[in-house]
């Protein structure tokens, strides 16, 4: 195998860090205003505000919350009965 000099790695590591940089800041905001239900949901958290990187590790209470309401509600829920079958 052979040895690849110091420029030579580099040169791939800036060409890498490049091609990440320009998939998105250039070919994801391209497909989000390209896709209609990409662009309605951005403009949605562009117009109120909300980070999404953000969200979760703020509203971490928020989450557990619901987990827990959801159980609760999912444990209540009468099954629906089965043909032939009485209550």
């Amino acid at each position: 195998m052979t040895e690849k000099s110091f420029a030579q790695g580099l040169r791939q590591l800036i060409f890498c860090l490049a091609a990440a940089l320009l998939f998105v800041y250039g070919f994801l905001p391209l497909l989000t205003d390209s896709v209609p239900i990409l662009g309605r949901m951005s403009h949605y958290l562009n117009e109120n505000g909300i980070d999404p990187t953000r969200y979760y590790f703020t509203d971490i209470e928020a989450v557990t919350d619901a987990e827990n309401h959801m159980e609760e509600v999912m444990m209540n829920v009468k099954k629906p009965a089965l043909p032939g079958e009485e209550d």
